[in-house]
């Protein structure tokens, strides 16, 4: 009997301190609205893949009232991560808390885990479902509204053992979203070096340029007119020729 208790009495432990490791720790240095690291860590098949993301949301905002047609000053109460989807067959997600909700002025942190099954290599563009609750001043009354938004800032690189690896090094670069709005996520497979790009409109006008040396790297396009565009990228003696559309 008394080996029976003790036996309870490890395997409960067990389950607490493997809960306890699962938990991630909000980084007290994010002081500002956004999320780190700038990049999701490479997955590879038949490996456990573990990521920390951190998220911050600062107190005092503004918003934009479509039905005043006017910003207007705001605070934030809460935020929640309700969902993450589009992760690879098999990944989880989990929280500093239990239900991923920090307040306004606050940092949280979500851990994506899982370990990729064969013939999953890939991209895998991340929808992060949030529901933010808020109090804007209109006027001199406050009226609290909770809204449903997603960040759609990652993805997650799956690398096969062997041939899958492949055919991820040698795909075109691919452009999330598309269409898009503010903000266009460029994946490069394979580059080691430098990668300069350029963005033309329908018309052939150049409307930005830049370099990055990462892999995977965001290109600002906010306050561009909607319509067709085309990102011209060369590295390494390649060059691709993108379409996009901007909404």
């Amino acid at each position: 009997m008394k080996k029976f208790i003790l036996s309870i009495l490890l395997i409960c432990t067990m389950s607490a301190s493997t809960k306890l490791f699962a938990q991630c720790t909000p980084d007290p240095n994010l002081t500002t609205s956004g999320t780190l690291p700038a990049y999701l860590d490479t997955a590879k098949v038949g490996v456990l893949y573990s990521q920390v993301i951190q998220y911050h949301i600062t107190k005092d905002t503004t918003v934009f009232v479509a039905q005043l047609g006017q910003t207007v000053n705001a605070k934030i109460d809460t935020l929640w991560i309700t969902g993450v989807v589009g992760m690879p067959d098999g990944f989880t997600y989990s929280c500093h808390n239990s239900d991923c909700k920090i307040v306004g002025g606050a940092t949280g942190c979500a851990t994506l885990t899982g370990t990729p099954k064969a013939n999953s290599g890939g991209i895998y563009p991340l929808l992060v479902l949030i529901r933010i609750r808020a109090t804007a001043m209109i006027g001199p009354l406050p009226v609290a509204q909770t809204v449903n938004d997603t960040n759609a800032r990652y993805s997650i690189v799956v690398r096969g053992a062997t041939g899958t690896s492949e055919i991820v090094e040698n795909s075109e670069p691919i452009l999330y979203p598309n269409p898009a709005k503010d903000q266009l996520q460029v994946y490069v497979p394979g580059i080691k070096n430098n990668a300069s790009y350029t963005i033309t409109n329908i018309q052939g006008q150049i409307v930005g340029t830049g370099r990055d040396t990462s892999s995977m790297f965001n290109i600002n396009i906010k306050g561009n007119p909607s319509g067709i565009y085309f990102l011209n990228i060369e590295s390494e003696g390649k060059v691709w020729n993108k379409k996009f559309v901007i909404e």
